[in-house]
């Protein structure tokens, strides 16, 4: 006799395969967190230190604001397919993309911009700010990328804030990251087990494929 439950597993077993054959996210340009054994851990940490108090922090201090900017990209563009941080991902990843929406209204970003030129651009810029070269950084920040684009991004990275959806939003990826590590579902790779009535279905680790 045909099992009713069969066709949702097979289903579940296909949804499973895609999400192994999913492509992992880009690897983090050099200078992003330095080095670090999670590039994506140590970026929320730092853009939830650099956006505490609405990005209070970030006033005055251009090298500072574009490297945390450059992070919060990064994040926003990155969490949703990195596989083993789902959980942080389906609680803050929607809230991420509304703060960098947020600071690239602030900052001046074309909303067409692609997150990892805008990273790298921010990177660049930051680099220079912190060698004392503002001719450097505002090569670095080119239109219609930014608008208006060269000294003058250079300078609203000095005048950001406040903002609020941002220091938010890493506030709380934060804490779900801490609550997934508390409940040992950091860093997990794996969908969890589904009953369905004809046995206990459970995918694989990311990265093993079919």
């Amino acid at each position: 006799m045909r099992r009713r439950g069969l066709p949702l597993l097979l289903l579940l077993a296909a949804a499973g395969c895609a999400e192994m054959t999913r492509p992992p996210p880009p690897p983090p340009p050099a200078g992003l967190v330095g080095v670090a054994p999670d590039p994506l851990r140590a970026a929320l940490s730092a853009t939830a230190a650099a956006f505490a108090e609405a990005g209070a922090g970030l006033a005055g201090r251009p090298a500072e604001a574009a490297q945390a900017v450059a992070q919060l990209e990064y994040l926003a563009a990155t969490l949703p397919e990195e596989p083993r941080h789902r959980f942080v991902a389906e609680r803050a990843g929607q809230d991420l993309l509304l703060a960098r929406q947020e600071v690239r209204d602030a900052l001046g970003v074309a909303e067409e911009a692609q997150p990892m030129a805008v990273v790298r651009a921010l990177l660049a810029a930051a680099a220079a700010l912190r060698a004392g070269d503002g001719a450097a950084a505002a090569r670095a920040l080119p239109s219609p990328m930014f608008r208006p684009g060269g000294e003058a991004s250079v300078r609203r990275l000095g005048l950001l804030g406040p903002l609020p959806q941002a220091g938010l939003a890493t506030a709380a990826a934060a804490q779900a990251l801490a609550r997934a590590d508390a409940m040992g579902l950091a860093d997990r790779a794996r969908l969890p087990e589904v009953t369905l009535g004809v046995g206990t279905v459970t995918t694989a680790p990311a990265g093993l494929g079919y």
